[in-house]
């Protein structure tokens, strides 16, 4: 607003405000953002990016004016006058030209100002030849500023405002030390700059402007004088430069420390700068060439020293600290960016053209200050064109022929050192341009593809005035997450490096914001959110928040993964499924502890102040719509969900030590594409829906349909589309397939490859999939049904040291309180998942109990015999091809522990503990689907029952990697739309999220939390048994565990890339194998 204001009082038209505003589309825009820095009051106009036809305000504000008004009564009040204007409001110098006849100058600094680019060139071209010959001076200046000349007491001036004759001595050896041939060239300054992004990297973040000031420090050293700088040398020496420079601007402070203070770190007393300026030089001077003359060495390594602290020691890691922030800056240099040798050069020419570390260059003529304004020349249209004030990449030879930022022009015969150009003109775009080369495509030695590794400002570089360097100090932080191990990660690989930056800044990763509640809520190092995140409502940034407090590292599991011995007996409490009387409730049993308790009654509370509160709508910021908006949210996704300080997992576990999210066992590099859905019906979720095509309308269109097509009997509210989809391949001679229709429920029609909605139908196949699997398979089958009959059963119905209660605690380890969690969060109406899924409560409650009630008991090998597929097809799948020997690996271990413990099947029939865990009496659906208690009956549930909860489960709970890109698979379809929204993205993600705890696995790592659970099966001491059990068991264990290497050592082999696998299928990979349902 006050910007607006501002605007308005220069009468500035409504229509030049919105052009400003309209084209600043960063949030820190110079243009349209108060707190952005800029030029305070004029900065829209100044930096010109907005607006590159825009004429300067009308006035200097009288707030400036009366801000700069006590210099008057400083030394050179005109000088300092002037310059506070200038620095406070940078187009005053520019109002102050106006009408001004050309060549003429105008008033500025106590003398007279040039600021067309001719009259600046044509200056500077005489500038060496009248100082020869006596008719300029030039003084002791830096740039625009006086200096004091009691703090260079060999000539009372910095070395540019030296007579000729000593400007002479000094300039030669300077050509000298900083001739190309004896300085590397771009090449060996891109190493260089490589080695300390290297350095830097090891720290993970680096402050950008302080940090290359240091280094070039060092290189400079390095290169100019053949001496090596220690970080403590370099530190030293930038303190010092700094109260050098502090000093020679503003001397009072010193002589003030000299007689007041003594030695102080804040403001160095003059004598101090004096004694630490002479320990310089007298160090320079060891290092420089033979040949300087003995009278000359004082002489030459004062200017080399000034050299270093004054001109290229400030003037190139500010090129670089502003090349660096115009990087970043989208409003500067649009995306993409490429950055490469084919227009580096241009790029550098174009950051210091724009943002020049000299303003000016001033001498003095009959006694009167001419100040040549090289920024102003460097913005002249006449030369830069209409639109000078915007950074654009223009003709490098416009470059080469014009650009006067070094005083180029204020060059001398070869021989005479009359030059007042640059010396190091070639050393400062070499270096510039090889560091934004490093920046835009540096990568560690170990790592080869591109981009993993990659650089992004912690916050945004913004601008400020001229007197500040033109930006604000910024941290580059090195981004080292992107290894590819997610779905979708591969497109953001896709991407240059500083798109990636750019990007990860777009979705502003920040502290979170989610409210008193969610705030107490951890782990809060990690609490990481967006201002997308903060758009979502609250019952999603508090799933979101408790899908990553619920991780708990491997390690602190240690002291409860032992048996629980308690007595046989009911729960505590239960938790009751309620299916609104379609099917029988199922009950999950809750420990008493109190904390479970007081946190029920809060979620409790909670769902009750939500439940009615399910809003549907979806701002369009949430909405993901182009491939720029996906490759946000894949970014967003990745970002919220990263860890930071976790210990390492099991080395097969698919947790990660570096995010919340599970690692997948495949990925896909585009989850749309027509070969991606072949591959997800193959060897992915698609696997457990193949069915030969019996549909009379698909047979025109291939043999094998992939059918997602059950929840299209199921009413969706009023947002959203019918779910159900089924796919269609056709099985080549060659052995491929080939999608070629999906029978789209909702829109009632058969769409086929090339049609207008074919992306869509895909999309809604693959939304009916997740959505099927997630909500049948996984929760209400693999949860709610299997595993929480065994584990309630047998806790309920059989004595600690019952054999069969003591293996089954092996392979169900937390499960009632996975199945309990699971329930508070998904089950209840306004719950996650009814708020994630499509369905009003009354349709998901009614997919619950169709789910609970269609479960049947079949042996992994009678599901195989029951499918109705081609073999040729069927054996071929992974879930089947390597299921099987899983489940006959389970199957032998089972019959020889049971068989050792109930030779007989009359001892099982006869055993009153197994007649009462075959009741199941919480899961009603799982015990009319057994068979009469049997020997052979037990060994098969049991089996079945641990193949449910590792193999199987790992099928039915595995879709991350289908969700981590919005355009994978989701709970949820919106007419129009192919991607997940925000919000649905984020809900998801964070119900993956929830199987990303690390849990201990079935063949054991040995670590802390995942020790081997055979000596759980010993029941020698404590269980009253013969020794020869345990060493039956042993045996059977040992050799279950030896089947487990080999079939999963076969499941590598089958994934090799030419093996014949569309893609690589590891859900059976018993070493992958939890013995727990996470959720």
């Amino acid at each position: 607003q006050a910007r607006a204001l501002h605007w308005v009082s220069c009468e500035r038209s409504s229509t030049c405000i919105e052009a400003a505003m309209n084209n600043a589309p960063d949030t820190a825009s110079a243009a349209g953002d108060e707190d952005a820095g800029s030029d305070d009051v004029c900065g829209g106009w100044y930096w010109g990016h907005a607006d590159s036809k825009d004429e300067p305000p009308g006035s200097v504000p009288m707030t400036v004016s009366l801000a700069a008004l006590p210099m008057r009564l400083s030394k050179d009040p005109d000088f300092y006058q002037d310059f506070g204007k200038y620095v406070m409001c940078p187009h005053f110098l520019d109002k102050q030209a106006q009408g001004a006849a050309a060549g003429m100058g105008c008033p500025f600094l106590g003398g007279k100002a040039f600021l067309r680019h001719a009259d600046v060139n044509k200056r500077l071209a005489e500038v060496p030849a009248q100082h020869a010959a006596g008719q300029i001076e030039r003084r002791n200046e830096l740039g625009y500023l006086l200096l004091d000349g009691a703090t260079f007491p060999m000539t009372g001036s910095l070395g540019l405002g030296n007579s000729a004759e000593s400007h002479r001595t000094s300039r030669r050896w300077l050509e000298e030390l900083l001739a190309p041939s004896r300085l590397p060239n771009r090449s060996g300054w891109l190493e260089e700059a490589g080695l300390f992004l290297a350095e830097m990297a090891t720290e993970r973040r680096f402050k950008v402007r302080s940090a290359i000031s240091k280094w070039w420090y060092k290189m400079l050293f390095k290169h100019v004088l053949g001496e090596t700088l220690s970080s403590e040398d370099a530190d030293a020496f930038g303190k010092f430069q700094n109260a050098w420079l502090q000093g020679a601007v503003m001397s009072g402070p010193n002589r003030f420390a000299d007689k007041f203070c003594g030695c102080g770190s804040v403001i160095w007393p003059a004598s101090m700068i004096l004694q630490v300026q002479e320990e310089y030089r007298e160090r320079i001077k060891k290092r420089l060439p033979a040949d300087v003359p003995a009278g000359d060495r004082d002489m030459v390594a004062q200017g080399v020293l000034e050299m270093i602290a004054f001109a290229g020691g400030l003037s190139a890691p500010s090129t670089i600290h502003c090349a660096l922030a115009v990087l970043f800056r989208r409003d500067l240099l649009p995306s993409p960016v490429v950055i490469n040798e084919d227009n580096i050069e241009a790029f550098v020419f174009e950051v210091t053209r724009l943002f020049p570390a000299v303003q000016g260059f001033c001498y003095w003529q009959g006694g009167q200050r001419q100040v040549l304004s090289l920024n102003a020349a460097l913005r002249d249209p006449a030369v830069w064109g209409e639109d000078a004030n915007k950074f654009t990449l223009k003709d490098v030879e416009l470059y080469r022929r014009n650009h006067i930022g070094f005083a180029n022009p204020a060059t001398s015969a070869a021989g005479t050192f009359d030059s007042k150009a640059c010396p190091g003109i070639q050393l400062a775009l070499d270096v510039a341009q090889a560091f934004v080369l490093a920046v835009c495509r540096w990568q560690p030695t170990n790592i080869s593809t591109k981009p993993s590794v990659y650089w992004s400002p912690v916050t945004i570089p913004k601008p400020q005035g001229v007197h500040k360097k033109w930006f604000s100090d910024f941290e580059l932080e090195i981004q080292d997450w992107l290894d590819g191990d997610q779905t979708g990660e591969h497109l953001l690989r896709s991407l240059e490096p500083i798109d990636l930056a750019r990007l990860l800044q777009e979705i502003g990763m920040a502290d979170a914001e989610h409210g008193s509640l969610s705030s107490l809520l951890g782990p809060s190092k990690d609490r990481k959110s967006s201002s997308k995140l903060s758009e979502c409502d609250m019952s999603t940034k508090v799933f979101y928040e408790l899908s990553r407090k619920r991780f708990k590292e491997l390690s602190e599991r240690a002291g409860s993964i032992n048996p629980d011995e308690s007595n046989p007996g009911p729960a505590p409490r239960y938790f009751d499924l309620d299916f609104g009387g379609r099917t029988s409730t199922i009950r999950l049993p809750v420990d008493g502890s109190l904390k479970k308790a007081v946190r029920d009654s809060v979620v409790f509370v909670i769902g009750d102040m939500l439940k009615n509160k399910l809003d549907d709508s979806r701002h369009e910021s949430q909405l993901v719509r182009t491939h720029s908006e996906r490759c946000a949210a894949i970014m967003l996704c990745q970002q919220a969900f990263l860890r930071t300080g976790g210990g390492a997992p099991p080395p097969r576990s698919s947790a990660r030590a570096d995010s919340y999210l599970p690692k997948p066992n495949c990925t896909f590099a585009d989850i749309t594409t027509d070969q991606s859905q072949v591959a997800i019906a193959r060897c992915g979720m698609g696997q457990l829906y193949l069915r030969s095509n019996d549909q009379p309308q698909l047979q025109a269109f291939g043999d094998v349909i992939c059918d997602a097509s059950a929840l299209a009997d199921f009413n969706v509210r009023p947002a959203f589309e019918r779910m159900g989809a089924t796919a269609v391949f056709r099985r080549e001679a060659s052995g491929a397939w080939t999608i070629t229709a999906v029978d789209w429920k909702h829109g009632g029609k058969i769409v086929k490859p090339g049609d207008k909605d074919w992306e869509h139908a895909k999309w809604c196949w693959r939304c009916s999939l997740v959505t099927y699997m997630t909500a049948v398979d996984h929760l209400v089958i693999s949860h709610w049904v299997v595993a929480n009959a065994i584990a309630s059963s047998c806790r309920e119905t059989m004595r600690p040291f019952h054999p069969i209660r003591r293996l089954l605690q092996a392979i169900t380890y937390n499960t009632a309180s996975i199945n309990h969690n699971s329930a508070l969060s998904l089950f209840p109406a306004g719950g996650m998942l009814n708020r994630m899924s499509p369905f009003p409560y009354e349709e998901l409650q009614r997919i619950f109990a169709v789910a609970a009630d269609s479960y049947k008991f079949q042996t992994w090998p009678q599901e195989y015999e029951a499918v109705k597929l081609p073999e040729d097809v069927k054996s071929k799948l992974p879930i089947y091809q390597d299921g099987l020997e899983v489940y006959a690996a389970f199957h032998d271990f089972v019959s020889g522990y049971v068989n050792t413990y109930f030779p007989d099947d009359s001892q099982v029939s006869s055993d009153q503990e197994l007649q009462e865990y075959w009741k199941f009496t919480c899961v009603p659906q799982y015990a009319r689907a057994l068979p009469q208690l049997s020997k052979q009956a037990l060994i098969d549930q049991l089996t079945r029952g641990t193949f449910d909860v590792t193999g199987y489960h790992e099928l039915v709970g595995y879709v991350v990697a289908y969700t981590t890109d919005p355009a994978g698979g989701s709970l949820q379809v919106r007419p129009g739309l192919d991607m997940a929204d925000l919000q649905e993205f984020l809900a998801v993600n964070s119900l993956v999220a929830g199987t990303g705890t690390p849990m201990p696995m079935f063949v054991p790592s040995g670590e802390p939390g995942d020790e081997d659970w055979l000596p759980q099966l010993d029941l020698t001491a404590k269980g009253g048994y013969d020794t020869k059990h345990f060493a039956e068991v042993s045996k059977f264990y040992a050799n279950m565990m030896s089947k487990m290497k080999q079939i999963s050592a076969s499941v590598k082999t089958r994934n090799a890339p030419d093996a014949g696998r569309e893609m690589p299928c590891a859900v059976m990979d018993p070493l992958a194998f939890e013995r727990s349902l996470s959720l």
